[in-house]
């Protein structure tokens, strides 16, 4: 065919095919194809750079997310040691204030203690230790623990849980909890009250941590040594004194035991028992141990594997859609040359060409909307869990700081005559206005909380990524929904004033519907409404609005014929003239200025209902007095 043309050019113009070098049309081929080439060479090393860097960045925030979740795992069984270790501390401390206790009266001491045993369940035993190191204790013994760290500590006034040892008397590994007894006159202590506690919570809360297949956690003391661990062979025994990890022949273990023996929190890669594996270790707030957790590098870095699997497909499909985009370079020389031989043959390609654009920006339009649930609903569900276990801690903080506030009123009561110490100390913190401003703070947070959670579950339920099926949902639930996550257009700004929801929703029973589709729809009248009351409170003085403020009415109830479920929603905002309202559902169709709106919002909301759910939508508006949009769903699919 162009050889034919260019002869029929040819024979029409020959004067000015003898002024044309012979050569002018293989260099002008040649110089356009190696420009277009290069071009596509540039773009295919700017989209690889591009393609490189993200991956890595994303392939980091991934790992690093991962790693969090294991850190916060490992702090989850660091609190839960920690609270357990800081009531028992409570309890000894309470117990060596006591009158009985502060008497140094070891006839009357000890069934008061062993009455104390019994009732607590958690103590083995309880002992008085005098200022000499004698030890007397509630199963008849007598030794001297001067060596022991308990006493060290506490004789100096410290309430402390020292690391776990083998017990002279119970024989069995334990925790020494000890607290000072005041003495009635001076700042030294008159005595060390000490309760044995058995191991097993710890041992428990640290069986309890995991992270998939192969993982495990061990707790360390304050020198390195294994006090629970998996490896039942790692722990201490009457016959067998435990070895501490800093004697390991494992250099990364002894690197990783140091960094815990100091107290520092983190997480890295090391190689133990023959694998690589990522250990995450924190310390405890009440005592010098330190906590870690073992999680094989599989079992972490497996989700990366879909990444590295992505990765490699979407190289596939770079470099077919270079080859591809290279073979479309080539067509569109080929059809630039036909353009020459029939034009209508290019007006049909553009209107195909406008056709497939809408198409195109229609269903990117669908799968941002998409990608858009899903980011909405993963956030949600990210935010929820820590917004859960800040929820969840506040009714134990609030309680335990009732708990102190009750034991510091107490103590103001049962010693009124407090030492000058104490009384400068309690002016400097303001200790009134601590006790009456604590409660107000824990009840405002609480409130936070809560209202964090409600907004979470509103993102949830609005993008509805479980119920891609039709099923029976509740219309008013979605539209509350909505109107939640738009409120932020809603309240009053400097720039804009306050629109007003009038909500007046009938008895209506469960809807056969697509949640998500539907929610999406109400989305973007909702959005049209509230963009046409801007617009209109731009062009309205202060009084008007205060007159007529700006308002969106919904309104809900059951069609006559009580088939659908109607859906009427009104603005008063500025209206459509009757060129605007018979194309407001067309695709690329929009009033707004550039960069305010595709004029996709409108059509995708007739696409669900009418398309989807065999429904209808009607509007109805007057300028300058408002739009109404009805919205007719039927109660049960027709699909």
């Amino acid at each position: 065919m162009m050889l034919k043309l260019r002869k029929i050019w040819l024979k029409i113009n020959p004067r000015w095919y003898a002024s044309t070098p012979k050569k002018y049309y293989s260099f002008k081929w040649r110089s356009r194809n190696l420009l277009l080439l290069a071009i596509v060479v540039i773009l295919s090393i700017s989209i690889s750079a591009t393609a490189i860097t993200s991956y890595k960045i994303v392939k980091g925030l991934l790992l690093a997310s991962l790693k969090e979740q294991v850190l916060l795992e490992t702090h989850q069984g660091q609190n839960d040691i920690d609270n357990w270790l800081a009531i028992r501390k409570t309890e000894i401390k309470t117990l060596a204030n006591s009158p009985v206790v502060r008497s140094l009266n070891w006839s009357v001491m000890e069934p008061y203690l062993q009455s104390e045993v019994k009732r607590l369940q958690t103590f083995l035993l309880m002992g008085l230790t005098t200022p000499d190191g004698t030890l007397i204790n509630t199963h008849g013994d007598r030794l001297n623990v001067k060596d022991r760290e308990f006493f060290q500590r506490s004789i100096v006034g410290e309430t402390v849980a020292a690391d776990p040892i083998i017990g002279r008397t119970t024989k069995q590994l334990q925790i020494q909890i000890s607290s000072p007894i005041p003495a009635e006159t001076g700042t030294k202590p008159a005595g060390v009250l000490m309760g044995g506690i058995p191991i097993n919570r710890v041992v428990e809360a640290i069986g309890n941590l995991h992270q998939g297949k192969g993982s495990y956690a061990f707790a360390l003391n304050s020198q390195g040594v294994p006090i629970a661990h998996h490896n039942r062979e790692l722990i201490g025994t009457p016959e067998k004194a435990a070895q501490s990890f800093l004697n390991s022949t494992n250099p990364r273990l002894v690197e990783i035991t140091q960094q815990m023996v100091t107290k520092r929190t983190n997480i890295e890669l090391a190689r133990l028992d023959g694998k690589w594996s990522y250990v995450a270790y924190t310390p405890l707030r009440e005592t010098n141990w330190s906590v870690a957790l073992v999680v094989p590098r599989e079992n972490i870095e497996s989700p990366l594997q879909a990444l590295n699997l992505l990765a490699t497909v979407l190289g596939g499909l770079l470099v077919v859609g270079l080859i591809g985009a290279w073979r479309q370079v080539q067509l569109y020389e080929q059809i630039r040359d036909r353009a020459f031989v029939s034009s209508q043959q290019a007006q049909e390609l553009s209107k195909t060409l406008k056709e497939l654009q809408n198409t195109q920006a229609q269903l990117i339009q669908t799968e941002k909307m998409s990608s858009l649930g899903q980011l909405v609903a993963g956030v949600a569900h990210e935010i929820n869990n820590p917004a859960n276990f800040i929820h969840a801690n506040l009714n134990h903080a609030s309680v335990y700081s009732q708990d102190i506030l009750g034991l510091l009123k107490l103590y103001q009561q049962t010693y009124p005559n407090p030492t000058p110490e104490i009384s400068d100390r309690a002016q400097d913190l303001d200790i009134e206005f601590l006790a009456e401003d604590l409660p107000k703070l824990m009840t405002s947070m609480q409130m936070g909380t809560k209202r964090i959670r409600q907004i979470v579950l509103s993102l949830r339920n609005f993008s509805r990524l479980d119920e891609a099926d039709m099923k029976f949902v509740d219309i008013h639930e979605g539209l509350d929904n909505t109107l939640m996550i738009l409120n932020h257009r809603l309240t009053a700004t400097p720039n804009q004033s306050e629109i007003q929801i009038i909500k007046k929703y009938g008895d209506l029973p469960l809807v056969e519907c697509y949640a998500g589709q539907l929610n999406q729809a109400f989305m973007n009248v909702l959005v049209n409404a509230i963009d046409a009351l801007e617009e209109a409170s731009q062009k309205q003085s202060f009084e008007d609005l205060k007159t007529n403020p700006s308002q969106i009415r919904l309104q809900t109830q059951i069609d006559k014929s009580n088939d659908y479920v109607m859906v009427q929603i009104y603005d008063n905002g500025i209206g459509m003239c009757e060129d605007v309202k018979h194309r407001v559902f067309d695709h690329m169709f929009t009033t707004k200025p550039v960069g305010k709106g595709i004029g996709l919002g409108m059509a995708i909301a007739y696409q669900i209902v009418v398309d989807k759910h065999r429904g209808t939508i009607e509007v109805d508006s007057t300028p300058e007095c408002g739009t109404e949009f009805t919205i007719r769903i039927p109660l049960i699919s027709k699909s």
